[in-house]
């Protein structure tokens, strides 16, 4: 079976690359946007995707951006270098490629950092009226996860990625603590900057920890999928709490606690492809 490797350029120079299923000859595509660190070839669900939904109709392009992986010397790109922001960009290159490529409906999907592109997008994209649905597999608030884990080391980073930016240093890695992002990846000054400072984009999208309004949630306009574990999410609230909130926000959403699984659906693969093949049957 042919799986076409798919290149696209984005509008700054940056080559990204995805996995395309063997073609249904469907007008729809499933697009996906990878979580923290992760690439179209490491999120242990993917399969399943590609198994299950070109039988249905419908096309798959799982994808990489400039977030994949820690590090990547050949383009300068990576998620302990990335800036929040310029994910419009990559999720634009991948959005116009679908639109060339004659896919009416497109379902865009994220998980766990991915979501948090998503809704980003459906905010401030360019062809965020190109989108039929969205999918948010681990929704996540990672500002709040990342002021969480925080509570936990010795050290300050916030006052060392100042400290870097301020003498020109902004690319290089803090040190005071050898991972960020809840300890799951190393982090530039830069990157912690922009993602961690007070009121930084990130901090608006999600944010979970307020119990009080997301409004990047509430102006999305198409149909919302939410699906989560009951343990291992990055909530930040009470995840129950979370799944009422998003519902409450935006009255095209409907959130699915998946019980007994964790953030990537380790052995409750199959309940996530069913939710997701039953909500692109009733929006496309």
């Amino acid at each position: 079976m042919d799986y076409p490797i798919v290149e696209v350029e984005t509008t700054d120079g940056i080559c990204l690359h995805g996995l395309l299923s063997q073609p249904a000859k469907s007008d729809i595509l499933y697009l996906n946007i990878h979580g923290t660190g992760s690439s179209f070839f490491c999120e242990k669900f993917q399969r399943i995707f590609y198994d299950q939904l070109p039988e249905t109709g419908v096309d798959v392009l799982f994808t990489n951006n400039r977030g994949s992986f820690a590090m990547d010397s050949w383009q300068d790109t990576g998620a302990a270098l990335e800036i929040f922001e310029d994910s419009l960009l990559d999720i634009n290159a991948w959005v116009e490629w679908a639109i060339n490529n004659n896919y009416s409906k497109i379902v865009l999907s994220g998980h766990s950092f991915g979501t948090e592109k998503v809704v980003y997008y459906m905010n401030r994209g360019k062809y965020k009226d190109k989108i039929s649905g969205v999918v948010l597999m681990g929704f996540a608030d990672s500002f709040s996860t990342q002021m969480k884990y925080e509570e936990t080391i010795p050290t300050d980073l916030m006052s060392e990625a100042i400290e870097k930016s301020n003498n020109g240093k902004g690319y290089e890695l803090l040190t005071g603590q050898r991972r960020a992002q809840a300890g799951e990846i190393p982090i530039s000054a830069a990157t912690y900057l922009n993602y961690f400072s007070k009121e930084s984009e990130l901090s608006r999208v999600i944010p979970l920890r307020n119990n009080s309004t997301l409004p990047m949630i509430h102006s999305i306009n198409v149909p919302i999928l939410g699906t989560i574990g009951d343990h291992d999410e990055y909530t930040f609230m009470p995840i129950i709490d979370a799944i009422s909130l998003i519902e409450k926000e935006n009255k095209l959403a409907k959130v699915y606690q998946i019980k007994g699984s964790g953030h990537c659906y380790e052995r409750h693969q199959q309940e996530l492809i069913n939710l997701i093949k039953d909500f692109i049957k009733h929006i496309c």
